[in-house]
């Protein structure tokens, strides 16, 4: 963190789109802003552009953590659309982004059309022997290496 961003690792400022939707209606607060659901992505894009907003001076990175729970409820060209909004806005203020998605859930289609968004790929997997596996994908793919 401290080489991407030059900064202290500062609070994090989760967006929250699970409790809404399990029916708990939450106020948000300095650290947690709740969305209304995974579906509603305007929601969530809505809570993403405060926090922008309230921070753009501050060395902040983002965490799209997961991709997957979103694409259960909105189709992956909205995904897509709305990754890409948020991708770009935080780089324009200078935030690195982080995001995951499980490809055992997703067709290869699906998971490839997120390629694009990110500077940086990289793949894991557990081997039959059940080691854990990496490697980067993009900018230059390597070889499968166990961590």
């Amino acid at each position: 963190y401290d080489r991407l961003t030059g900064g202290d690792a500062s609070t994090p400022i989760v967006i929250d789109c699970i409790t809404n939707s399990l029916g708990r209606s939450e106020e948000d607060t300095e650290t947690t802003k709740y969305a209304q659901d995974p579906g509603n992505l305007t929601s969530i894009g809505t809570k993403f552009a405060a926090v922008l907003d309230q921070h753009e001076t501050d060395q902040l990175s983002v965490g799209l953590t997961n991709l997957s729970p979103l694409l259960v409820y909105t189709s992956p060209s909205d995904v897509f659309q709305f990754a890409h909004i948020l991708v770009q806005k935080s780089i324009g203020t200078g935030w690195p982004v982080i995001a995951t998605i499980d490809p055992s859930v997703h067709d290869a289609s699906t998971v490839e059309q997120f390629v694009p968004l990110f500077e940086g790929v990289i793949e894991t997997r557990r081997t039959d022997d059940e080691d854990q596996q990496f490697r980067i994908r993009k900018p230059e793919r390597t070889e499968w290496e166990t961590f």
